[in-house]
């Protein structure tokens, strides 16, 4: 089991040791901190560094993670010998990035996201469990919660045809999401994660059980 996190606990090295000390004497595999411009200043006293420096001192196997901001890139088209415009940089579309960082990029008819490129949702090689214990195969896509059943039987009863979000996804991606459930709305994203994120959004309340926490959505629970 590994950890991933933002360091916003780590106001001091000092301090992030004692966050640390506990993941230590549980042997927890290894952790990554957040150190891009999305999660850190230029200081060198910002949390993701403190938390790493904290990690290093402990013996704790850690690493960063760095999120490159989206660009616009061109695709040579070789009918027409001009460059077509596509999204480049590592951003992934969904929960914040889906909210804020689209803004004049390049965009698709959403009818073309037939697939879901970057998660594995038949045969999950592995899974987040986020602070309340929901367990995810994607951000936001819920297969059950720990704290209310076991790890293990959550993976054995988990079918991702009989999931009501996972099966769409399975057969038609995003857009096959939106048209099982009858949801409109724009006709345009970046990519797949974009429009998927917002179709799920618009699904929440209909299936809580499945998609949440609503903070993943950018809606306040309170």
């Amino acid at each position: 089991a590994g950890i991933v996190t933002n360091s916003y606990w780590a106001t001091s090295v000092e301090d992030a040791e004692l966050w640390l000390a506990p993941l230590k004497d549980l042997q927890i595999d290894n952790i990554g901190f957040s150190a891009d411009e999305y999660h850190r200043s230029e200081k060198l006293d910002d949390p993701p560094r403190m938390a790493l420096s904290a990690a290093k001192k402990l013996g704790i196997n850690s690493y960063t993670i760095s999120i490159e901001e989206p660009r616009i890139e061109y695709e040579q088209d070789t009918s027409s010998g001009k460059g077509k415009p596509i999204v480049g940089g590592s951003t992934r579309f969904r929960g914040r990035a889906a909210e804020k960082l689209t803004e004049g990029l390049p965009t698709r008819d959403w009818k073309k996201f037939t697939s879901c490129p970057h998660e594995e949702l038949e045969k999950p090689g592995r899974v987040h469990v986020d602070a309340y214990g929901n367990v995810h195969l994607c951000q936001g896509v819920l297969i059950g919660n720990m704290w209310e059943t076991p790890l293990s039987e959550i993976d054995a009863n988990y079918n991702p045809h009989k999931h009501p979000v996972c099966g769409p996804l399975l057969k038609g991606g995003p857009a096959q999401l939106a048209r099982e459930y009858g949801i409109e709305l724009d006709d345009e994203y970046v990519e797949e994660c974009h429009h998927c994120y917002f179709v799920r959004k618009a699904l929440i309340n209909r299936f809580p059980q499945y998609l949440g926490p609503k903070i993943v959505y950018g809606i306040d629970e309170g």
